[in-house]
């Protein structure tokens, strides 16, 4: 459930996965306007709806329509996956674990080890930088073209989660905080379009020794993630995100281990 957004791979790759377990459920898209959203929620339970995935603009609405709310997306401020349940609504938030889990498993990054550059401190760079807090890295830097938002994130993650956070400006220089980091994650929206001949911070700063993700997957390879590659960085775009975090929303709402053999093609063709 969102708006405008017809373009989700989702579907393919829910679908998949039902499929291959000879589950009876379908994956299909709600496209809904601001003003219609709470009466639509509403009339999905009974239905035979057995939960949402909520994306832009309805993450933080949503949470106030919620009979509970785990965890972890409480300390996130976020709800991204619903579970229907006895009549009542649970919320989720799997985009932190998701990418986490992508990291991983993916690229081998050991979090208490590692050291993060993380750009932006909007809803999914909030999910992020939680889920990154929660297994204590060494250290997270996080700057926004806002840097009120980057110091409240920042003082929640530190009071709530692990102290660990420090917000920089955008006039700082990054240089030396990238030196010490290991990976290095876009979580703002500059690289998608409109905005996809820019960079959100100057590649030049960026070494080989970098693992440089972008949470965009469209497009695939974002002007940012190409700067990397020619610096010979290992990369990754948002694909792993919404692969990881569509397995953890699928055992949500099934009970059942999320066949990924199925879904990973889904998503990366």
């Amino acid at each position: 459930i969102g708006e405008s957004i017809s373009h989700s791979k989702s579907p393919e790759m829910m679908n998949a996965a039902f499929q291959k377990l000879g589950l009876d459920y379908d994956y299909s898209i709600l496209n809904v306007k601001p003003e219609d959203f709470k009466e639509v929620l509403f009339k999905l339970p009974p239905q035979g709806y057995a939960g949402l995935t909520v994306t832009i603009p309805y993450k933080i609405e949503i949470m106030q329509y919620m009979d509970e709310i785990d965890p972890m997306a409480q300390l996130i401020g976020a709800v991204n996956t619903v579970k229907f349940e006895d009549g009542r609504m649970i919320g989720y938030n799997t985009d932190g674990a998701g990418f986490v889990a992508g990291i991983e498993q993916d690229f081998g990054v050991s979090i208490p080890d590692a050291a993060f550059f993380i750009i932006g401190a909007g809803g999914v760079a909030r999910a992020i930088v939680t889920a990154i807090a929660m297994k204590k890295p060494k250290r997270i830097y996080l700057e926004s073209l806002y840097y009120s938002d980057a110091q409240a994130l920042a003082d929640r993650i530190n009071s709530k989660v692990f102290d660990c956070c420090t917000p920089l400006h955008t006039e700082d220089d990054f240089a030396p905080y990238i030196e010490k980091s290991n990976v290095v994650i876009n979580a703002s929206f500059i690289g998608m379009p409109p905005h996809e001949n820019e960079t959100p911070i100057d590649p030049a700063l960026l070494n080989s020794s970098l693992l440089v993700a972008d949470v965009i997957y469209n497009p695939i390879q974002t002007k940012f993630l190409k700067a990397a590659e020619k610096l010979g960085c290992r990369f990754l775009n948002g694909q792993y995100q919404l692969f990881h975090q569509g397995k953890i929303a699928f055992k949500i709402w099934t009970g059942c281990d999320a066949p990924g053999d199925v879904m990973r093609p889904a998503v990366f063709h």
